[in-house]
């Protein structure tokens, strides 16, 4: 067996499930291959959003991969499955970008090698665009998944010292390692962040973070609370640089979409009288 084969092996990591009724990963009988073969390979993987546009303003380029909701979340709950903005909202929700998340996803998928040397020309692109702008290159991995990259592909924050790597993540451990500093002994990647995101399952955890002084970002509706389990709540909607924010803090999340009308406990009601289920979910954990 060829070298890249038995990487491209020891790479593949599950494809689990998605709730984005257009993707081509709902219908079980497509297996990754096929996926390329009807939509085509990837030109590019790096893209931006509106959100990620509003961090030009503090002298920052930054890019977001975005994979196809639900994929590579191992951690993801219903509640943030049902409600995941990677297909629910705006123009997330089109034709083309399913179509782009898809080729991506199957890329990762079926030709690990290939998706990473095309993510390393993006990075380098990256950052001539941001050198000759006179800005800061930053990127987001985890648009809509949940990948140790860490572990998966730490290369790639030692090949690129100069760009601001940053991820929320839905798996404690992983958080706890950031938080440490240390990952299996060696240290955690000195520009790679994290910010623990919350949902109805991992509440448990979201004290024990925020004691560690890590940030834990929670979805709120209708309001953002000044507070929040006795830690100031911060606005995470003014832009998605969360590796600038102050700690330990909630990161306020406002409800987009459809999950203004999640029930699950993944939206913290501040309209109720009890905060919302997760707030009491909490404090029974």
């Amino acid at each position: 067996m060829k070298m890249n084969e038995r990487k491209n092996k020891q790479n593949r990591l599950k494809v689990l499930r998605t709730h984005d009724p257009k993707s081509l990963f709902t219908y079980d009988n497509f297996t990754p291959e096929e996926i390329l073969d009807r939509l085509g390979r990837p030109r590019y993987l790096l893209s931006s959003s509106s959100k990620v546009e509003k961090s030009q303003t503090r002298r920052v380029l930054s890019r977001i991969l975005y994979l196809t909701s639900g994929l590579y979340c191992p951690n993801a709950s219903p509640g943030c499955l049902s409600t995941c903005l990677g297909f629910t909202s705006g123009r997330m929700g089109s034709d083309q970008a399913t179509s782009a998340r898809d080729r991506r996803s199957a890329l990762y998928a079926a030709d690990n090698d290939a998706f990473m040397a095309l993510l390393r020309q993006d990075l380098h692109q990256l950052c001539y665009d941001a050198e000759t702008q006179g800005m800061l290159p930053v990127v987001r991995l985890n648009g809509t998944g949940d990948l140790a990259w860490e572990k998966r592909h730490p290369n790639v924050f030692r090949e690129f010292p100069n760009v601001q790597f940053y991820d929320y993540t839905k798996h404690p451990g992983r958080m706890k390692k950031f938080l440490s500093g240390r990952l299996d002994g060696e240290p955690w990647p000195g520009n790679y962040d994290l910010t623990f995101s919350a949902h109805e399952l991992n509440i448990h955890w979201i004290t024990p973070l925020l004691e560690l002084s890590g940030n834990v970002a929670v979805v709120f509706w209708p309001e953002l609370p000044k507070t929040w389990l006795g830690y100031r709540v911060i606005d995470g909607d003014k832009d998605d640089l969360r590796y600038l924010d102050p700690s330990p803090a909630i990161v306020g999340l406002r409800a987009k979409g459809v999950a203004r009308e999640d029930l699950s406990g993944f939206v913290v009601r501040t309209d109720w009288p009890t905060a919302g289920l997760m707030l009491n979910r909490t404090n029974a954990a």
